[in-house]
Formats: structure tokens, sequence, C-alpha cells
């Protein structure tokens, strides 16, 4: 499994500029003014009866989308760019709207199953939000049965969605097709053009002399690099070296990044192809880089025992850990050692010899040294006020036929962290070094936190007595309640809830620091192979050192890019997440019926999330199930029932039942057999409820806010599927074919299902 070394708060991005000559719709919170046009992305909703519009340029979590009803959407389906207006506002004061026309279908193919019916050929949609039935011409590129990539008519006024078959993505039941469904549902780029691969046939495999010559020659120096096992490209070595006391002692860190702008030509189709990817993609069991292999995998892999052109920052420390001087230099390095984060452990935190031995007495010496370094650079990080996060990561185990069979939590240990405070160390150096130069750069920011967000976490911690309602939320007094339950059941949940509580890190070229870190200058400098900002700050860098001119309107060609980066860096996030939700599926589809003990997570309006102690992976429980009314307080921190004055919190401790695996939805379903919960007076009660309703998740339970009350017509309820016949305007409820698991297409939905007359009863 691919994991990627923490470097701050989880990824994100910010929203889209607005563009002089495009309305834009009113912010949240300011009064919504009628008949005010504006373009957005028309997002479909899973039970077709109802959309939202998506601001161009917003996001998700800014909950920005504003709701359509059924009778307002002009035609328009999941994925056209509209022209949409202003109407009025919903019952609880938000902005609604209506499509005014359709502008664009989605440019983009999309994943779909092939289907062969007696009046020619039908492409069922994998995205669920996307309902409506898309005729093909005959092809021969794939089968009946198999998964396909479809471009839709670009036509949104034809009366009838019609598709070509653009590429066979494979069957249901092939190895790790959940990964080409993943990428093709989010648009990632997992081939490389012949421009690319013509672009780097010319480089030599080893690195020939003259590309040495004005570097500083590093290849005696003892460098290693420590990554996790699985780990096939190598971006990042460090050195260390304790300084005499007629030096004022204090320690020379090293830290050498691979030099990959050497080899991305600026504005080649190598540059911007990676501009395009962004950043890797890192599924469970696979990695889609943003460079070819040629490049991440091998010239530009710090591999041991082998020549690698580096950029070095060098930071030499006093003895308080004060940064005395930086020296940045283009390099040369031949790493000593590739080493895993738990060989690292076992020889120099578990102290076993035979380990040392193995890696030589020299490289457990400097690796004794650096976590000694690192354990004194976390507590004055910490002391400076950057919150000291430890999120949790599932791992997945995969068998020998390439299968999940179980999920544990990612260990993290000091090792682990000695990389990253080193890491941390070197991009606030080479960030400093720009701005006191006053050079534009890219930039790694995060604002402030949110203070109402602040006060809904407080809330929380406080019914575990973790905080008192007094007490200020200053990253000391979090980090204190951070260490009173590190290591124990509520970390994990705490932690994750934390986070969401914070604002999101972003690129930027204007540095309003980053608050997480309780640093004013912070930037990514050491993962150019895996992230194109990296790329930029080395490619900037090395024209700074070689004393060349930088571009005219150098900041804003970097606002550009940092904007897009941001954007392909949210996408990959939310596709790496689909991921682990498939591959969730698919491990659980074979346990349905087995009960498991696991902690509340969080809540949607019409659902409980619970995260399993093992497998470590989340399920989803419909409130309905539960028995009773429970409602969600606005901060979804809870869910009560007035009737019987049952409280389910965050945190609580439950026992659940697995009664359902649904691929189409990429959730696990169970229901609650045992909570420890409270009553109405906070008292510590046993709840066991009673099954009330249908313990199967519907896709409208991740959907919010609430689709328009009404019922809407008949053709809308129905998606509109040709008579086997051939005569058009055939209303035969839509059946979902097989899914990549290997179930199946059924005549009738199974139990539980989300599609169907089953997704009508009430939960």
């Amino acid at each position: 499994m691919a994991h990627r070394k923490n470097q701050g708060p989880p990824r994100s991005f910010s929203p889209r500029p607005p563009r002089p000559d495009r309305p834009q719709p009113p912010a949240r919170g300011s009064a919504a003014r009628v008949s005010e046009t504006f373009e957005a992305t028309y997002l479909g909703h899973p039970e077709g009866t109802s959309g939202f519009l998506r601001p161009l340029g917003a996001t998700r979590g800014q909950r920005l989308d504003l709701l359509v009803d059924w009778r307002e959407g002009h035609g328009a389906i999941h994925g056209d760019r509209v022209q949409a207006e202003i109407t009025g506002t919903t019952y609880d004061g938000r902005p609604k709207a209506k499509v005014v026309r359709v502008l664009a279908r989605n440019p983009d193919p999309i994943p779909a199953h092939l289907q062969k019916q007696e009046w020619g050929w039908r492409a069922i949609p994998l995205e669920p939000r996307l309902s409506q039935i898309v005729s093909v011409p005959p092809t021969d590129l794939a089968g009946d049965g198999d998964l396909v990539s479809v471009l839709l008519d670009p036509d949104p006024g034809a009366q009838q969605i019609k598709g070509v078959v653009k590429a066979r993505l494979g069957r249901p039941t092939d190895l790790r097709i959940e990964n080409k469904l993943t990428a093709a549902l989010f648009n990632l780029r997992t081939e490389f053009p012949d421009a690319v691969m013509e672009e780097l046939a010319p480089f030599p495999t080893s690195i020939p002399e003259a590309w040495i010559q004005g570097r500083e020659d590093l290849r005696e120096l003892l460098t290693v690099t420590v990554d996790p096992p699985t780990a096939k490209d190598f971006d990042d070595a460090i050195s260390l070296e304790a300084l005499p006391d007629s030096e004022d002692g204090g320690w020379l860190l090293g830290v050498h990044i691979a030099d990959v702008s050497h080899y991305v030509a600026e504005g080649g189709p190598l540059d911007k192809e990676a501009l395009l990817r962004g950043t890797s993609v890192y599924f469970p069991d696979q990695c889609i880089p943003m460079l070819p292999e040629r490049l991440s995998g091998e010239l530009c892999s710090l591999r041991e025992g082998v020549d690698r052109l580096t950029m070095t920052a060098w930071i030499t420390l006093d003895e308080q850990l004060r940064v005395r001087e930086t020296r940045l230099s283009e390099s040369v390095i031949r790493s000593r050692r590739r080493l895993t984060y738990d060989q690292v452990k076992e020889a120099c935190i578990d102290s076993a010899q035979a380990r040392r031995m193995d890696m030589g007495r020299d490289v457990a010496e400097m690796l004794d040294e650096a976590l000694r370094v690192s354990r004194s650079l976390t507590e004055k990080r910490l002391g400076r006020g950057a919150l000291n996060l430890d999120t949790d990561e599932t791992e997945f185990v995969f068998g020998e036929d390439g299968r999940p069979v179980d999920a544990r939590r990612y260990a993290h240990h000091d090792a682990h962290r000695m990389i990253e405070e080193f890491m941390l160390l070197a991009n606030e150096a080479v960030a400093t070094f720009f701005t006191r130069r006053k050079i534009a750069t890219i930039y790694r920011v995060h604002d402030v936190p949110d203070p109402l967000k602040l006060e809904a976490f407080k809330e929380v911690a406080s019914a575990f007595g973790l905080l008192r309602p007094y007490d200020p939320a200053t990253p000391e007094v979090l980090n204190a309640m951070l260490d009173k339950i590190r290591g124990g059941p509520l970390e994990a949940m705490l932690n994750t809830l934390l986070v969401r509580s914070l604002k999101k890190a972003e690129y930027s070229v204007d540095n309003i620091g980053h608050s997480g870190l309780a640093l004013q200058d912070y930037l990514h400098f050491t993962s150019p192979i895996r992230r194109y900002p990296d790329l930029m700050v080395h490619r900037e860098l090395r024209k700074v050192l070689q004393k060349k001119p930088l571009p005219d309107g150098l900041a804003s060609i970097l606002a550009v890019v940092a904007k897009q980066c941001s954007d392909t860096e949210q996408g990959a996030t939310e596709a790496e997440r689909e991921n682990d939700r498939w591959k969730t599926c698919l491990l659980m589809r074979t346990r349905i019926g087995h009960r498991y003990d696991g902690r509340i997570q969080g809540f949607s309006l019409k659902a409980a999330f619970v995260r399993l102690d093992s497998p470590f992976v989340e399920v989803g429980v419909p409130l309905g199930a539960l028995g009773g009314a429970f409602t969600v307080d606005e901060n979804r921190t809870k869910a009560s029932t007035a009737g019987s004055g049952v409280v389910l919190t965050i945190g609580d401790p439950v026992k659940v039942e697995i009664t359902g695996v649904d691929e189409d939805l990429r959730r696990v379903s169970a229901w609650v057999v045992e909570a420890k919960a409270k009553d109405g007076k906070g008292k510590p009660v046993t709840f066991v409820p009673s099954l009330a309703a249908p313990a199967h998740l519907r896709e409208a339970d991740f959907v919010e806010p609430a689709p328009p009350r009404g019922r809407p017509p008949k053709s809308v309820r129905q998606a509109a599927v040709p008579d086997p016949k051939g005569r058009p305007g055939g209303s035969r409820p839509y059946v979902r074919p097989g899914r990549p698991g290997g179930a199946p297409a059924r005549s009738k939905p199974p139990k539980g299902s989300v599609r169907g007359p089953a997704r009508r009863k009430k939960g």
C-alpha cells in the first residue's frame, strides 16, 4: 500500500476566483436577489426527484449548492453546465434557483454498463445521480455486459440522450476493475500521451558526468531514504551531522530532494501533462502517477547505491534547535541505504541488534541522533501552537488473488514523525528563502479556524469530559486534550472531527501563513515526483541559484497554477476516498450477517456512520432502523429521540450487524444491535433498538439538503427505458445490472437495494 508522508493538515482546495464577465450567485448568508443569474453545474438527485446547482468554481465543502425543484430543471442532467436564476429562498432561508437553459453537456467520458437489447444498445451510467439511460450505436470496442467509457452527445437540446462508446474498461468480475471505474468516474488521466514518452526516450539510464558539473558532490556523504515498504518512488533522503563544540555545537541537517525539474522541460509535453494531473493518486493497491514510471520509479527515484540529481536544503540548528543558517544547493547524492519505517523502528526504537548490524553501525547511530533531534523538534513545534493531529488511515490487506481480505489501522510511530519533522523544516526553510527575497512562489497556506465549527467540536469534547465549557479553543488547550486521548478509543474519532472543524489548506501565491503548523512561511518542496507545486518551486529555485531571470508576471502565472493544483488535489482526494469505500464493499460483501464492535464516527441527517474496530472500516446505519423518531442536531454530533429519551453521540460504542453491501452506492449497511447511549438526563443506558425499517442505506441518505417536497410526475419518478419491441416512450422500471463484485444481473432488485420500488420505502 502506498502511503504519503504527512505534510500537515489534509489536502484541499479553494473556490475558483470569480470571472468578471460571469454573474456570481450570492454568498451563503447574504440576501438572495430574485432573477439574479449565474452559471453552475447541475447535480442530479440520486432518486431523480430534484437537483442542485453548484456555482462554477464552488466546491462541495463550501455548501453553496442551491436547490432546484424538479419542475424547474429545464431538462438538465447530472454534470450539465447551465445558466441558472435565483428564484427565492427555501423554508430555512437558503437561496433556491431554477435552470434557465442548458449550456453544455459534461465533456468528459462517463463509465457505464453496456447492454444489448432487442431494439439496439444502451449504456447504464455508474454514477447514481445520472439515472438516464444512454442510447449508443453498435461498437466493436466492447460487448454485452462490458463496462465502458461513454462520451455523451454534446447537444443539450436532443430529445433522447445519446452517446458513443470510447473505450472498454473491462468486465464486472475483473480484478481491480474498481480502480478503472474510480478513475473513469473522476476523469483521472491514466495513460501518458505518445509525445510525453517520446520526450523521455533520449534520457540516459545513468547520470552523465556533464550533468554533475557545477553541482555539489555529496556522493560520499552518508544519506538514507526512509519510506513505506511498498513505496516505488523515493524522492527524499536525509543526512545529519552533530557539530563539534568548536563550531558552537548543534546539528547540520541535509534534506535531499530528487531534482525533477532537471528532466521536466518547462512548457514541454511532459510539463503540460504533469500540470493537468497536478498530483499522483494513491489507491490502496495502485498508484496513478503524476509522472511516467521512467521518471518517478527510475531516473528521479533516489535508489540505494545509485547516483541521482537532487536539490539540497542545508539547515544548521543550534543546541536549542533554532535555525542558525540555511543554504540551498543543486547537488548529486548516492543513497547509502533504502530503509522502511518499521526497519528504523526495529533498529533504533526497539534496539534490535540484528537489525542494527544489518543496516550498519554508522547508519544506525545517525538515525539514533535523528530520532532524538526530531522528538525535540516536535516538542518545539507544539510549543509554538501547532496542532498535534494523528489522523488514522486504513490499510487494506490483500490476498494472493489481489482481493482485499482485511483492513487495519495503519501504524504510525516515531520513525514516521522523524521524516515528517525534517520535511516540515525543509519546507519552511525554502519558503523563508523566497519570502525574504520577495520572490513570488506557490505557498501552502492554511487559514485560521472557523470559530463556530470549533465551538461545535468543543461541545463534543466537553460531553466526554475532555474540555470544560469555559476552556478556550487555543492550540495549547486542544493539544493537551489530544494528548489525553492518544492511543485510546476516542483518538481516531476526535482527531477526525477536529480536522473537519478546521479550514482547508490550499495552494496560493498570497502568503497568509499556515495556522495548523503555526508558521508564517510554508510551502511544498519535498515531493516533486508526486506534486506539481513542488516541481514549480524547484524550477524557480534553480533559476535563482543559477542567477537566471524570472519571467515577467510571475505572480499571475503562479496564481493560475496554484488554483489548478488545488482543484486537481481535491479531485484526487475524493477519488481516493471513493476507492477506499469500494474496497470496503469488496471486503465486507461476504460478511453479511456478521456482528462487529465499533464506535459512532458521525451523522448525516438520515444515517449514523460507525467505524468498526476490526476490520477498520466504516459502515452506515439508517436512523430509521434504530426505531423511534431519531433526529440529528445541527452540528451533526448526536441523534436523539423524544419518545424514549435516548441520545446517541459521536464516540459511543456500538455493536452492529452487517445487513447489506451496495456497490452502486459504494456503502456497507448495518443496523445497531446494541449501543452504550445516554438518556435524556445524561445517564448511561444500554440501548437495544427494534428494527423498525429496512436497515439498508439509500442514495438519498447522503444528499444534502433534503429534496423539495411534493410528488414528481411519473415520468420523473421512473427512468425512461425504451420498449423491448422498439416502441418509443417505454416506462418500465430501470433494473441496475451486475456490479464489479461479480454479482449477477437480477430481474428485480435485491432486498434492500437502493434501486426499484424498495427505495421508496420511508427509512
